[in-house]
């Protein structure tokens, strides 16, 4: 009996290291972040009248996870949607139950909007007898990499608010963050930066530095964010994300995502939509585009800001 409690007693000590680890490393990404993007407080007043930007709420998601869209759902309408009622668009590569569909809409206090993914499949190019991982976990983090800001769906809107099953918000939202992007013409909005695991992404930076070299880097980039003495592996939460998707339609993003999709990392390593999502925004945007919401009071899993 002593020694199973023993064999507890350490299997605990090294889940209590392993959260300092990661703990650690999240602060160490976080500030890393704060020195590139600073926090700015929102804008005093607005325009009286002003119209709402086209912007909308997405998540990709499965009829399976009901009870954690709710929660998430919940925690968004108290703290911010039901004073703003922006639309939520639904996306799965399967039908949703009709279940899904009635629960949801019970949550929302706005439109809500339920589409298929046509193209959700690797491309031709990939060989799945390498690929390490669920296939469709894989392509689920290339579409949000890329394909996602093209579907039918979500065409009409300008701006994003990406919602993840389960994540949580325990602050009010005191304004309109998506007011907040169009007026000071942000590309991008985030809340939280981690630093990925070096096995996860071995070749990443080698793929990069060959795209910037067949591509002229923009003198306004923010690529000193994922650069020490070597590549820092920093990278953005993508699970809250605001993006102006004009960015990603861009031709520039859209060069990026196809090369670096085409390099098989995301399904021959680990690489994910986050990898790319921030290469692309370290690469393309300027400081004065990225928006870190110190402010936002988000959660995921362990992480939180």
């Amino acid at each position: 009996m002593a020694f199973v409690y023993r064999r507890i007693y350490r299997i605990l000590v090294l889940l209590g290291l392993l959260l300092v680890f990661v703990l650690w490393r999240n602060r160490h990404a976080a500030e890393k972040a704060s020195e590139v993007v600073r926090y700015t407080p929102p804008l005093p007043s607005l325009p009286t009248g002003s119209a709402q930007p086209q912007s909308c709420f997405v998540f990709i998601t499965r009829s399976m996870s009901l009870t954690k869209v709710r929660r998430t759902m919940f925690d968004v309408e108290k703290r911010f949607n039901e004073r703003y009622h922006y639309p939520y668009i639904f996306l799965s590569e399967n039908h949703f139950s009709d279940a899904f569909k009635e629960g949801v809409t019970k949550m929302a206090s706005s439109p809500v909007h339920f589409a298929l993914i046509e193209d959700w499949q690797e491309p031709e190019w990939i060989d799945t007898d390498r690929v390490n991982d669920r296939i469709g976990f894989r392509n689920m983090l290339r579409y949000w990499s890329g394909p996602f800001a093209y579907h039918p769906a979500i065409q009409p809107y300008r701006y994003i608010w990406r919602l993840e099953p389960g994540s949580h918000y325990t602050c009010d939202f005191e304004y309109d963050p998506f007011v907040e992007m169009k007026h000071r013409q942000l590309k991008y909005g985030f809340a939280i930066s981690i630093q990925e695991i070096p096995s996860a992404v071995p070749s990443l930076w080698q793929s990069f530095e060959q795209y910037i070299a067949q591509h002229s880097s923009r003198g306004n980039s923010t690529l000193d964010w994922l650069v020490d003495a070597d590549f820092n592996r920093c990278q953005f939460l993508t699970n809250f994300e605001l993006i102006d998707l004009d960015f990603m339609r861009s031709t520039e993003y859209q060069e990026l995502f196809n090369f670096m999709d085409k390099q098989g990392g995301i399904y021959y390593e680990q690489w994910s939509d986050a990898s790319i999502r921030s290469l692309a925004v370290a690469l393309l945007l300027s400081r004065k585009q990225v928006w870190w919401l110190a402010d936002a009071g988000y959660s995921h899993d362990l992480l939180s800001n």
